[in-house]
């Protein structure tokens, strides 16, 4: 009675197993479950052989790796719309240099941070691509702004060569630990003043609930594949924690002082009118 599906399950697993044989299959295998782990039943050939019916362990690892990557492109599209208001206008007036050279190095943190621990780039890589979004724009801005001169360009050049070689080269391992902490502060500043500042106000202003929610849902998603994929690093955990608590609170004002913005904007919109 029993026989056919035991049979039938057999030979799903042989199946499964055949499909390590095929070319870059255990490649990708090993980079979805790889890594270390203490539990045996977690790797490339248990979770192969075992589609789909997986075990948690293989499966939190696969979220995290799709979690991961999802979040990685977000990131890739965060400042293109930045990019191209500033090929449209040809101009980059109303951007902050200064906020950007220190966007720039915030996120070189944790780009940095993530590289020189080993952590799989599905970890840290959209830092990786706001770094690089992030300068960009900067160059963007000093081929428009001809007001900058070439004493900026060379004393930026040469901060961010300084920083390179000396995170990369100087900095001893038991030190990586600052890079993500010096971001505490600067999140506790900027999100922290806008709190403060909607709470003072009683509304919301022009900020996007779209943004926020897209904010809140990134640094939950982190967490949970931080734990997945590098395990409980709270250096790292500790930053994904509060950034997730600080936007939570900003999603929250959004709703407490939802009447008085639509109020407030309303009103705006008249006296442009």
């Amino acid at each position: 009675m029993w026989a056919l599906p035991i049979l039938h399950t057999r030979q799903a697993n042989t199946n499964m197993s055949a499909l390590l044989d095929i070319p870059f299959v255990l490649t990708l295998a090993t980079w979805a479950w790889g890594g270390e782990s203490d539990d045996p039943m977690v790797g490339p050939e248990v979770c192969i052989e075992s589609l789909p019916f997986m075990n948690g362990g293989c499966w939190n690892r696969l979220i995290a790796k799709a979690l991961g990557i999802a979040i990685i492109a977000g990131a890739f599209l965060n400042k293109v719309p930045i990019m191209l208001n500033i090929i449209n206008s040809k101009s980059a007036e109303g951007l902050s240099r200064s906020s950007l050279y220190g966007d720039t190095v915030v996120i070189a943190n944790g780009a940095f941070y993530g590289f020189l621990e080993g952590y799989p780039l599905t970890a840290y890589g959209e830092n990786m691509a706001l770094l690089l979004q992030t300068v960009v724009i900067i160059l963007m801005i000093w081929h428009y702004d001809k007001t900058i001169g070439m004493q900026e360009h060379l004393l930026v050049t040469g901060v961010a060569a300084g920083y390179v070689v000396a995170v990369g080269q100087i900095l001893p391992s038991e030190y990586h630990y600052i890079l993500p902490a010096s971001i505490w502060p600067i999140l506790i500043f900027s999100r922290g003043t806008q709190i403060w500042e909607t709470y003072t106000i009683k509304h919301t202003g022009s900020l996007s609930i779209i943004t926020t929610s897209l904010n809140v849902a990134g640094s939950v998603a982190r967490i949970f594949t931080t734990i997945a994929e590098v395990g409980w690093d709270m250096v790292m955990l500790s930053g994904f924690f509060l950034s997730s608590s600080l936007n939570i609170i900003m999603a929250v004002q959004y709703f407490l002082y939802k009447k008085n913005t639509e109020a407030f904007l309303k009103e705006l919109r008249k006296k442009k009118e």
